[in-house]
């Protein structure tokens, strides 16, 4: 055998040997450590539940929700802030302004807020029209690594912040902040 043919024979061996055939599908998933829920009990009455079980991807969350009176219309401030969070300014990468009552209206008229919505009605009995109130709603078994993020997304530690505001008295009913780390998980992994 000449040289060529011996180098050809241990590299086509080396391949075979250290190939493995992977198909695998790489997802970038929210896990939470704490959430912060602020809210107006004149109006609106939110009590909620973190389940952070040893398998950090089953997290869940559900909220139970009092509103004492009615609501005419209501503004939504969504906010996502990435970066650590012991930083004293932390500039927004995503936020919208958003009148709530027309968004209810057009739930076309904002796909990021609509895939915030399906994932409210899906999972409780959430008010779909204004006005709305008083009444008894819910939302359950929220899990927020089912929830589909951008991959272009950093991982990264993070807030998610809902501020919904009264417009007629331009105060606070309720502030939701979720805070966690994006990470990326590899699902479905076969060799």
């Amino acid at each position: 055998m000449r040289l060529s043919e011996i180098i050809v024979y241990i590299t086509y061996a080396l391949s075979i040997t250290n190939s493995v055939l992977v198909n695998a599908f790489v997802k970038l998933v929210a896990i939470g450590n704490r959430v912060e829920l602020k809210n107006n009990v004149r109006s609106i009455n939110i009590s909620y539940t973190f389940r952070n079980p040893k398998r950090l991807v089953d997290q869940t969350i559900d909220f139970e929700v009092e509103v004492t009176r009615q609501i005419k219309d209501m503004k939504l401030v969504l906010a996502y802030y990435s970066g650590p969070k012991n930083v004293t300014t932390q500039n927004a990468l995503l936020k919208r302004h958003v009148d709530l009552c027309f968004f209810l209206r057009n739930p076309k008229s904002d796909r990021l807020v609509n895939v915030v919505y399906q994932l409210v009605k899906d999972n409780g009995n959430m008010p779909t029209k204004c006005p709305f109130g008083p009444g008894s709603f819910y939302m359950r078994d929220l899990k927020p690594a089912t929830i589909p993020i951008p991959p272009f997304l950093p991982e990264a530690e993070f807030i998610f912040e809902l501020i919904y505001r009264s417009e007629v008295r331009s105060e606070p009913l309720v502030e939701f902040r979720y805070y966690g780390k994006l990470m990326r998980l590899i699902d479905k992994l076969f060799r």
